[in-house]
């Protein structure tokens, strides 16, 4: 990121420290290649630079601006073979990170984790838009948006590339694997939203927890309480899936399933020591604010371990996945020995 001019050694951007939780998500596991670590390190520091210079830069303000950039951005992804012409050192740095990506061997992969940078440039062109606008939607509007805008989209396909295995099409198009896709990042967006509220409070900007103060009329600590309530409802699915995936599918993609709950570990555990929000800094005024008498407890018991999807049309379906796997696999062990 230095190389190409996003920030300097000592700024802001590699004082939070995103290499770090890039280290923290990665399963330890023996065998894994350096560049491949290298490069989910790299493109963890981008995504978090570019994140802040949405707000920052003057020039993509304007939502036409904004518009142009993230096509230029996909056109970048489309066409690795080809550097860009612009001068601008995300688009520079976004190229280096392509190119590197359509180095590794597993060509398929990568082309999931580049389909994964669209959806989050995409997600988070909408999502600028809407805070602009300050057009908070209804919770399950909030969580469509908020699953494209956290990054996961193309974090959660780049753990085969980290581990060196690889998902057959058929175990990428599973139901369950698309509902992991989704349902990982979206707990963590819902860590990150608690831990970084006094940030977007800070520059005007609203989360899950303005959602719930202004569709239910809820106080802050109550908004708090439900949002801990659906992301241990979400956690507790994400179990379930992975184990029902631990006992039924090939060795791959049960480690795949294992393996991205490092996202929802590294992130809160990089989160809770960061400047990004222990002392996060105003990108539009540069103001510094005091966050460090935040604290988290933990707990061993899930808020709520309900079974039972929420009614949120947006993600309840990912629950119907899950029971029908479940059937199957009962039917199978219940079934009759074939006859000889």
């Amino acid at each position: 990121m230095v190389d190409f001019g996003i920030c300097t050694p000592g700024s802001w951007i590699t004082r939070i420290n995103s290499g770090h939780v890039a280290a923290m998500m990665i399963p330890l596991h023996e065998g894994i290649p350096a560049r491949h670590m290298s490069l989910f390190s790299d493109v963890c520091y981008w995504t978090y630079a570019w994140d802040d210079a949405r707000d920052a830069r003057l020039d993509l303000r304007p939502p036409a601006a904004l518009t142009s950039h993230c096509q230029r951005l996909d056109r970048i992804l489309d066409h690795p073979e080809i550097r860009p012409h612009e001068s601008d050192p995300y688009c520079q740095a976004l190229w280096d990170l392509r190119r590197r990506l359509a180095e590794l061997p597993d060509t398929d992969q990568a082309i999931r984790v580049t389909d994964g940078m669209r959806r989050f440039f995409h997600g988070c062109h909408h999502w600028t838009r809407m805070q602009r606008n300050r057009a908070i939607p209804s919770l399950n509007d909030y969580l469509l948006a908020r699953s494209d805008d956290c990054a996961g989209s193309w974090m959660v396909p780049f753990y085969p590339l980290i581990g060196g295995y690889r998902l057959t099409p058929q175990e990428a198009a599973d139901p369950l694997t698309l509902v992991l896709n989704d349902l990982v990042p979206l707990v963590g967006a819902l860590d990150n939203d608690i831990v970084s509220y006094h940030r977007e409070a800070a520059i005007g900007e609203f989360n899950v927890l303005d959602v719930l103060q202004k569709e239910n009329g809820y106080s802050l600590p109550h908004a708090v309480t439900d949002t801990i309530a659906l992301r241990d409802r979400l956690m507790t699915l994400y179990v379930r899936i992975r184990d029902h995936l631990a006992r039924t599918a090939g060795p791959h993609l049960a480690r795949f399933a294992h393996d991205i709950g490092y996202i929802i570990r590294g992130h809160m555990e990089w989160a809770l020591e960061t400047s990004r929000y222990r002392t996060p800094q105003n990108a539009k005024t540069g103001t510094l604010h005091d966050a460090t008498a935040f604290t988290v407890d933990w707990s061993d018991h899930p808020a709520d371990d309900s079974p039972h999807p929420p009614e949120l049309p947006a993600i309840a379906w990912w629950w119907d996945h899950i029971r029908a796997a479940e059937a199957n696999e009962r039917s199978g062990r219940e079934a009759p020995p074939a006859r000889p």
